[in-house]
């Protein structure tokens, strides 16, 4: 009986610590406040600063004659010398088949050939002289009128452009007698060709 006795109250006392495992075994956590100070917001960014606007008198002045200009001896006249004009010579002009033109004659049906009054004066462009060219033959389709004054219709035959110029002053300055039919002034058309030497 004292056994039966000691048997339950050691089961009771196993019953009573199995209940108290879970309290021993379980963690218990501790949960705490942390009071954390942030940090402060930065400065505010640097206002410009304006400066005074002063202002202040330069003097430019300099002590001294200033700057001196050395006397240049002039001759009271200058001489250019004139260039020498390029020889120009002149073959017989011929005549293309040109069209019709009831106001403008060729050469063959005038009474006689008009015959050139003017001197043929052609400066040769220097940018020709320089690459060593020093002769040009070119040809021109002209148009002479009543009274002798020369018309460039077209350029037929010219190898330099760098001519062109001159030989549009050549056109403006050359005259010739008036062209005659039946003893009467006409338009006449003719190919002019013209060689220029320097």
């Amino acid at each position: 009986m004292a056994a039966a006795l000691g048997v339950l109250l050691l089961t009771l006392a196993i019953l009573l610590v199995g209940q108290r495992i879970p309290e021993i075994t379980q963690p218990k956590l501790e949960v705490r406040t942390l009071n954390v100070a942030l940090p402060p917001p930065p400065p505010p960014p640097p206002q410009p600063v304006e400066q005074p606007q002063v202002d202040v008198p330069i003097d430019v002045s300099a002590p001294g004659r200033g700057a001196v200009v050395p006397k240049i001896d002039m001759p009271k006249e200058i001489v250019l010398e004139r260039p020498d004009a390029p020889k120009i010579t002149t073959v017989q002009p011929v005549f293309d088949n040109l069209a019709p033109d009831l106001d403008v004659f060729n050469l063959d049906e005038l009474d006689g050939l008009p015959k050139l009054l003017t001197q043929l004066r052609i400066t040769m462009p220097k940018s020709l002289l320089r690459r060593g060219i020093n002769e040009v033959q070119v040809r021109l389709e002209v148009t002479i009128d009543e009274t002798g004054r020369l018309t460039l219709n077209r350029i037929i035959e010219n190898p330099y452009p760098e001519l062109n110029k001159e030989i549009q002053r050549l056109i403006k300055r050359s005259r010739f007698t008036p062209p005659k039919k039946g003893n009467e002034a006409v338009r006449a058309r003719f190919i002019w060709p013209i060689e220029i030497k320097s």
